[in-house]
């Protein structure tokens, strides 16, 4: 009876933190926002923004974006040619930081100040990045918070399965570098990057059944996508 009684426990417990997922919320230029919500690095959920969304579930990784009036999702595992004219259309200006960033050599000083964003610690760092094309000096924020840590990984995650179709924002490319470049060194997760990205706050809450799931109503395309229909 015991025996019953405590499967039935670790059986709810499992129910209970099925879902059980983190939201963050991130501030950028202009008073806009993106939200990330994630249960692991196998299921993740960006909102864009106007109802754009990038999906990663397990094997899978779609972006849902808009045709005229109509919804639609493309895996982006089979894109082929046509994810890099998909890129082109909609980084170009963050396609060109990606470029200034190769071949950059990055130091990391530590400036003694301390920072609270999204009520979490963090230290102020000074980075000086070399390049052949000149020097640049940034300012970032970082917290060995296990909470930060976990999205940095998040955000690595998303650089590695759809590094071509983060949004058009030169701000998120170069914190997704410049977090690659602090998990490297081991100075923790990016709280803040410059005036361009700033966490406004970490949410932890039980997520709906199918969060990471292509929504109701979107067609999932087949390609070929040309360029002119993504122009729309």
């Amino acid at each position: 009876m015991k025996k019953c009684f405590a499967a039935c426990l670790l059986m709810l417990a499992a129910l209970n933190t099925a879902y059980a997922g983190t939201i963050s919320r991130w501030n950028l230029p202009d008073g806009k926002m993106f939200t990330l919500t994630y249960q692991d690095n196998q299921h993740i959920r960006i909102e864009l923004g106007k109802g754009h969304q990038l999906l990663i579930n397990g094997a899978k990784s779609h972006l849902v974006t808009r045709q005229g009036s109509q919804r639609i999702a493309m895996d982006l595992a089979n894109m082929g040619d046509a994810l890099e004219a998909f890129g082109g259309l909609m980084m170009q200006n963050a396609q060109q930081r990606v470029d200034e960033l190769k071949g950059s050599k990055v130091q990391f000083k530590k400036t003694g100040r301390i920072e609270r964003i999204g009520g979490y610690r963090g230290e102020v760092y000074q980075v000086n990045l070399s390049s052949p094309k000149g020097n640049e000096t940034h300012e970032i924020v970082v917290s060995n918070h296990p909470d930060i840590l976990a999205l940095q990984d998040i955000f690595l995650e998303l650089g590695k399965r759809a590094s071509k179709v983060l949004p058009n924002n030169q701000g998120l490319v170069t914190m997704n570098y410049f977090s690659r470049q602090a998990k490297s060194v081991g100075i923790g997760g990016v709280l803040r990057y410059g005036s361009d990205l700033s966490l406004r706050e970490v949410e932890k809450k039980k997520l709906v059944s199918g969060a990471f799931q292509l929504p109701q109503g979107v067609t999932l395309i087949t390609l070929p996508v040309f360029p002119s229909m993504m122009a729309r």
